[in-house]
């Protein structure tokens, strides 16, 4: 792995462990004061898109490094994650899932959003808290002098 590409892998990261631990933040919140509440709606779109926007670029760094051709859509870049030896298929399938919401966060209305937010918050975060442990552990391959 290029050292630029250690580099950015470490930045982003580091990103991802600091945003989850908002979990715990997001954790009580409930319908009433996400319809209700503009700045925690968009807390919590934000640091949902800010998650899984990192697990793409995570994925997409490492992606390059293994020399796997990036895929056209962000849902594939994620699944492809699991061609990478020390990524396993199940885990990666299931993030891989939480791309498109994304989209839903930007498009759908309230209601739709609100539940597939509510399920993010309550099923994603050991599937994220995974990732996180083997990024690091992928990274360890790679000491800093290369």
């Amino acid at each position: 792995m290029k050292k630029e590409s250690r580099f950015r892998l470490i930045k982003h990261l580091t990103f991802l462990e600091n945003e989850l631990k908002d979990y715990k933040t997001f954790e009580t919140l409930s319908w009433k004061e996400y319809n209700d509440d503009r700045g925690k709606r968009r807390n919590v779109e934000r640091w949902i898109e800010n998650i899984i926007n990192s697990s793409i670029d995570i994925a997409k760094l490492i992606l390059t490094s293994e020399d796997h051709p990036l895929p056209d859509t962000y849902k594939d870049v994620v699944k492809n994650l699991s061609l990478v030896s020390d990524f396993n298929e199940e885990g990666i399938e299931k993030l891989s899932r939480w791309v498109s919401l994304r989209n839903i966060i930007s498009h759908e209305y309230l209601d739709i959003r609100w539940t597939s937010i509510q399920k993010f918050i309550s099923e994603s975060k050991p599937f994220y808290k995974d990732f996180f442990k083997r990024v690091e552990k992928y990274l360890k391959k790679f000491p800093e002098e290369m």
